[in-house]
């Protein structure tokens, strides 16, 4: 006699198989996706906005009047394109942005270096490229033309 027909037991439940076990696991891929990429932005978002040192370039353009002639009026920052620090002692360091910029007349990329010293911040880079693709130096030299070296 089998010992398995005597105990009545219901039949074995209907399985999706591996359905929705996959299902889940890309649902759960995706989630993890979606907040890591949205943490970044936030982050990226915070940075921009909370960026004192972002607010002195800008402050710099909007006096500027060869930025004012390139760029008109109401020059705000739209992104930034790049950030790097370059920490060197305790409270000093050398920070680097380029910056997407707009104003009435037009739009463009600004390149800014900024020397931190303790509490002191000096900008010793400021290059603004229009429209045009020509560079603008509002603070700093710019580099030597190579050609020019060794001449006689």
């Amino acid at each position: 006699m089998d010992p398995y027909a005597e105990q009545n037991l219901p039949p074995p439940r209907r399985s999706h198989g591996c359905l929705w076990g996959c299902l889940l696991t890309l649902i759960a891929l995706a989630a993890i996706v979606v907040a890591v990429f949205s943490f970044g932005a936030w982050h990226f978002y915070k940075l921009f906005g909370d960026n004192p040192h972002i607010q002195i370039v800008l402050d710099k353009l909007q006096s500027d009047t060869e930025a004012e002639a390139i760029l008109g009026r109401h020059i705000k920052v739209l992104s930034v394109e790049t950030y790097t620090f370059n920490e060197s002692t305790g409270r000093n360091g050398i920070e680097t942005f380029v910056l997407k910029v707009t104003g009435s007349a037009g739009e463009g990329d600004v390149k800014a270096d900024l020397d931190i010293s303790g509490d002191k911040v000096k900008i010793t880079l400021l290059v603004l490229t229009g429209k045009d693709g020509q560079a603008h130096y509002l603070v700093g030299n710019p580099p030597p033309n190579p050609m020019m070296q060794n001449s006689i």
